[in-house]
């Protein structure tokens, strides 16, 4: 699928209604051009992130340069692509009207490393020129829980992107890491703490039972995490450039990976609203070429199928998402082997249906 490194609008029509909404950011971490042309790896080049108010570039620091303690000791520092943890989030792409086998990569950082000391692995995106009522959304999870379950902090910057506390200052999300080690299956002999000082009260991954992937009650140390939709509004930063860094601050624990990292505006609407189930339903790219992002938003718990159809109105792909959470989601469609023409993308739940239009070219 190809990056959005640019300000863009996409358009959604449904009968008389006319969405608009601005995409300023957004990066799924699936294409290899990220990581060869877009993220600085400061370990392997030896620098750190220039300090600058205005970069294009993302940057990756491992700051406390402890060495990886796993048992194959080869984990690199910094953060690296990967496989998605959980089985219910490694493939995304529908083709025809089977799931294709298309891996979905994420990006990881390690915090094992047998010494008391919390980490420092920072993960920076490129400067963003924010506008008036923005949203940051993004996917999460630790791949144990709860035992050795990796907490993090997502911090902002308005002024550089330098990998130190005093230019990310404010604190807009916590994730509890394990801080005494229990051993029971659940999380009732567990104990969890914020990742850093400030900030808002420490969410506590998958302590509400949802996102994990349950393994035997004798086997506690292989429950693994299911990526989590996160958001928070940055309504209190209008029209400031700013930096978003995600910390993995954790004291030896296991494995942190984010996903689907995105800052879209807010919607303005023109003409008479007819569809009353607006799914703020969104195709990039478009026209498409070989992959199109599917990107909606659910109000509350809800089944989900994405279908495809031609022209002439047959189907020719469909993906049953199952029982979807509340929030931002997304899937990909595989137009590579499709005939150029219109196609219409229709996302139907368990309270009615949004459509768009796609091109493919």
């Amino acid at each position: 699928m190809k990056k959005i490194y640019f300000l863009f609008a996409t358009f959604l029509l449904t009968g008389s209604l006319l969405k608009a909404q601005d995409t300023l950011l957004f990066e799924d971490f699936e294409l290899t051009n990220f990581y060869n042309n877009i993220l600085i790896d400061c370990n392997a080049t030896f620098t750190t992130p220039p300090a600058i108010a205005a970069d294009t570039n993302w940057y990756s620091m491992d700051s406390d340069g402890t060495p990886d303690g796993s048992t194959a000791g080869t984990r690199p520092d910094g953060w690296f692509a990967t496989m998605a943890f959980s089985t219910v989030d490694q493939y995304t792409t529908i083709y025809g009207t089977i799931p294709a086998p298309d891996t979905n990569t994420v990006i990881c950082a390690n915090s094992w490393t047998n010494t008391p000391t919390p980490e420092a692995n920072w993960l920076i995106t490129r400067s963003i020129q924010l506008g008036l009522a923005d949203t940051l959304f993004w996917k999460s999870a630790p791949y144990q829980t709860p035992r050795y379950m990796d907490g993090y902090q997502v911090l902002i910057s308005t002024t550089t992107n330098a990998d130190n506390t005093s230019a990310f200052s404010t604190v807009l999300f916590n994730a509890a890491e394990m801080t005494a080690l229990g051993s029971d299956s659940t999380y009732s002999t567990y104990t969890f703490a914020a990742t850093g000082a400030g900030g808002p009260t420490p969410f506590v991954h998958g302590l509400d039972g949802n996102n994990i992937d349950w393994a035997s009650t004798t086997a506690p140390i292989s429950h693994r995490g299911q990526l989590r939709q996160f958001s928070v509004p940055l309504d209190a930063y209008a029209n400031a450039n700013v930096f978003i860094a995600f910390l993995d601050n954790t004291t030896d624990d296991n494995l942190l990976e984010i996903d689907d990292v995105m800052i879209r505006g807010k919607l303005s609407t023109i003409g008479i609203k007819e569809n009353v189930n607006d799914l703020a339903l969104n195709l990039f790219p478009n026209p498409a070429s070989d992959n199109v992002q599917v990107s909606y938003t659910l109000t509350a718990e809800t089944t989900v199928t994405i279908n495809l159809y031609d022209v002439t109105g047959k189907l020719v792909a469909s993906d049953s998402k199952g029982a979807q959470d509340q929030g931002r989601h997304f899937a990909h469609i595989n137009t590579s082997d499709l005939a150029k023409g219109f196609y219409t993308v229709k996302v139907a739940t368990g309270f009615g249906q949004s459509t768009s239009k796609l091109i493919v070219r």
